[in-house]
């Protein structure tokens, strides 16, 4: 569904992201993760358009799109969930909803996104800045079901979120990844991460620094590259309990993305 072959980029002069090279299949999710200033933003950015890499290509579904514009490619199925509460604050719930529904599925897409978060359904007349930071978040999210895309990039979905919303975020992830979209997704929650992701990269320094399978990292690489202190133990021992997050497991994510930050 996405690759990134090579990508170098940056800021100016500045280059943040070194011979970065990422695959998304068809229907997978895929984790990055890394320390704060690692480049995660800035490679979301240059998938989805936002920002031309220097040197490399992106690919979205067999195609060529390195210097596609950022709506073409949006048409092509890619739905990029920024960091930072991605809605219209000034506008009300509904709005931002019409705003990013098909023309004519704008009432199928709000019962969707209603139906999703019901939290929604009573603030639909309310302006989107008067929300919540965890309800903005929802609002944001539901962009995933809204035009069906084939392809979501979520950048730090359940950042300064309480656990109780961050429950809701991620269930509402794997709702999606189950209806058979792709998933890029860069979380701080690394547990929770890891728990919903098929494959996982680590990106250190603007470089990849290992890719593969969630179980395949070890202690030793996590706590070199994303933190010292940050440890893999308790999501070993609730891999198989996808669904279900007991207190031991909360306090786990919250050390994980401690570390993180």
């Amino acid at each position: 569904m996405l690759e990134l072959h090579g990508i170098e980029a940056g800021y100016g002069k500045q280059t943040v992201l070194r011979d970065v090279c990422v695959s998304v299949p068809s229907g997978s999710v895929v984790a990055v993760l890394g320390p704060n200033g690692a480049g995660k933003t800035t490679m979301l950015r240059v998938a989805s358009g936002l920002l031309r890499p220097s040197a490399g290509k992106v690919v979205l579904a067999g195609e060529d799109v390195t210097r596609t514009r950022p709506y073409a490619r949006v048409r092509r199925g890619l739905c990029h969930i920024p960091e930072g509460r991605g809605i219209y604050p000034t506008l009300t719930v509904r709005e931002n909803l019409v705003l990013h529904s098909r023309k004519g599925e704008q009432a199928a897409a709000q019962e969707r996104a209603v139906s999703a978060f019901p939290v929604l359904g009573a603030k639909l007349r309310q302006p989107a800045g008067q929300l919540s930071g965890g309800q903005q978040q929802m609002l944001s999210l539901v962009r995933a079901y809204l035009s069906s895309p084939t392809l979501v990039l979520v950048d730090e979905a359940s950042m300064g979120l309480a656990p109780v919303v961050v429950d809701k975020i991620f269930e509402f992830l794997r709702q999606v990844a189950a209806s058979g979209t792709a998933l890029l997704i860069v979380e701080q929650y690394v547990n929770r991460a890891l728990a919903l992701a098929d494959t996982v990269y680590v990106l250190n320094k603007g470089r990849m620094v290992f890719t593969g399978k969630p179980g395949e990292i070890t202690d030793d690489l996590f706590a070199h590259y994303v933190g010292a202190g940050a440890r893999l133990s308790q999501h070993r021992a609730g891999r198989g309990r996808r669904g279900s997050r007991r207190r031991s497991g909360l306090q786990a994510d919250a050390l994980s993305a401690a570390a993180v930050r």
